[in-house]
């Protein structure tokens, strides 16, 4: 009898299985636009959500910094390090199809430069795709005349409509079946380092608010480690308010760098040239029969525009490798452009996973140089120490030590001309140093003797100039930690540390 109860149950089970499979089958016949239809039913109704005007939400939550790729190592496990956003309030002005969003962002992690805990308030205006994150404008938009639906099909459970609005961007909008309310909205947008990203704004904890069930929680992700870009607790909706804006002009630009530059060189030494972009670059070096870069830095934009100015500093000679000092994704903005030119990676050895996984991305939708031109990587590690040499240059590619900003990080030295290229060891305009020790712990654990120093940020400065700037941006750093210790304020970071100091070596 034990036996029989247990074969009847299975039984039950597949048959509600079965039932709710073709149940989903037969739901994914049905019509997208009813589908969505019946969203905006479950939100309020059609009619009473195409009498808004407008909506304002109000919360507060976090942001993942450089999209991930700032994290202390490239390792797909490292800690993740976050932005917070507070006093956040985002302004939908639905009858113009805009939508504003204002917060105060602060790092939760030591930033060099006081931008970073500043807590200035932010104002993006956002249109079109941007501003489809969530439920109620993705429902109008999907029901708006000029949008076109493409197949229903189910995933996870979810019954899921394609729609292409009026600028020729397709989205994807999830509906539970057991509720028929939007559970999710995703869409595709170009990146700087990956090619491009598919994005999913999930929605949880819908509430009513006037008449009107919107979601309390929504989480953005992204299909690249499967990574959370931010996410956001709401502590209010506000239905057609008198005042919504004010409404910047103009939607912000994308991507790293942002500015419009062009390319410089300097010529620092018999065979070594600063080739900068706007205010970042780094060192070119000249071999018998090739030039070798530091630094793709930015974007595409910038990268190819260092690279093209540095092939014409000697005839004949061409960029045919670039030292990427780490992983992060301002630093290695530029890598897809750099491996587009067929150009070698020159990097520290735990960075090929991520730099494999940034180029293997495609782009069909947003190409960029790579997607355009697709090459392999190829890719020259560094452990602690590598030469790159010939009979009229050699350059030291060294494992940067005791940096806590960047684990996986290298630098280079000219040891003829006694240079030393580097990013983020410093910049002679920081605000604060974190971990200004890791110059000098580097310079003495290779027995290198400095005299001009490269930076990828900023200009270039006597070695000197450098260390006197790092130790006063350190004695800064450690001010600004007891005067928010006195506050009641125990910022990431503080007590700054320096491991030059004899008592903080004591300790």
């Amino acid at each position: 009898m034990h036996h029989t109860k247990k074969v009847l149950v299975v039984l039950a089970g597949l048959g509600t299985l079965a039932v709710a499979l073709l149940s989903g089958t037969a739901l994914a016949q049905e019509q997208p636009r009813a589908l969505v239809e019946r969203a905006a039913e479950a939100m309020g109704g059609l009619e009473r959500l195409q009498e808004l005007d407008n909506f304002v939400v109000t919360g507060f939550g976090q942001y993942l910094y450089q999209n991930g790729g700032g994290n202390l190592s490239p390792h797909p496990r490292a800690p993740v390090k976050w932005q917070a956003a507070v006093a956040a309030e985002r302004s939908f002005d639905l009858a113009n199809e805009r939508a504003v969003n204002r917060d105060r962002r602060g790092l939760l992690f030591p930033f060099a430069n006081e931008r970073g805990h500043s807590w200035d308030e932010t104002s993006t205006l956002q249109t079109g795709v941007a501003m489809l994150d969530h439920p109620l404008p993705a429902v109008l938009e999907a029901l708006d005349p000029e949008t076109g639906f493409g197949p229903v099909h189910v995933e996870d459970g979810l019954l899921v409509v394609e729609f292409t609005i009026e600028t020729g961007d397709t989205l994807w909008m999830a509906i539970d079946p057991t509720t028929d309310l939007p559970a999710w909205v995703r869409w595709i947008s170009g990146s700087t380092t990956l090619g491009e990203v598919t994005n999913t704004a999930w929605f949880t904890g819908y509430l009513p608010f006037d008449g009107v069930r919107l979601p309390v929680g929504i989480t953005h992700n992204v299909d690249w480690r499967d990574a959370t870009m931010s996410y956001f607790n709401v502590d209010s909706y506000r239905i057609d308010v008198d005042d919504p804006g004010p409404f910047p002009e103009q939607a912000s630009a994308p991507g790293f760098g942002g500015q419009v530059a062009e390319a410089q060189a300097t010529q620092i030494a018999e065979g070594v040239w600063d080739v900068r972009y706007g205010n970042n670059g780094g060192g070119v070096i000249e071999f018998d029969d090739h030039l070798t870069m530091f630094e793709a830095y930015g974007n595409e934009t910038a990268t190819l525009a260092r690279i093209d100015l540095a092939n014409t500093l000697v005839p004949g000679k061409e960029v045919t490798e670039v030292i990427v000092s780490h992983h992060h994704f301002d630093h290695s903005g530029g890598v897809r452009a750099a491996v587009s030119r067929g150009l070698t990676i020159i990097a520290e050895r735990g960075n090929e996973g991520i730099f494999r996984e940034m180029i293997s991305r495609p782009a069909p939708n947003f190409p960029d140089a790579l997607a355009l031109d697709p090459q392999p990587l190829k890719f020259m590690p560094v452990e602690e120490h590598l030469i790159l040499e010939d009979e009229t240059m050699r350059v030291d590619v060294y494992h940067a030590v005791g940096h806590l900003h960047m684990a996986n990080a290298v630098f280079a030295y000219v040891p003829e001309h006694r240079i030393f290229l580097e990013g983020d060891f410093t910049t002679w305009n920081w605000t604060w140093h974190w971990w200004g020790g890791a110059y000098l712990d580097s310079v003495e654990r290779y027995g290198l003797d400095p005299a001009i120093n490269i930076p990828v940020h900023g200009i270039v400065t006597t070695f000197d100039e450098t260390i006197a700037a790092i130790e006063e941006q350190v004695a800064r750093a450690r001010a600004f930690c007891e005067n928010n210790v006195a506050s009641g304020i125990y910022m990431a970071g503080c007590p700054a540390k320096y491991s030059r100091d004899a008592s903080d070596q004591e300790d």
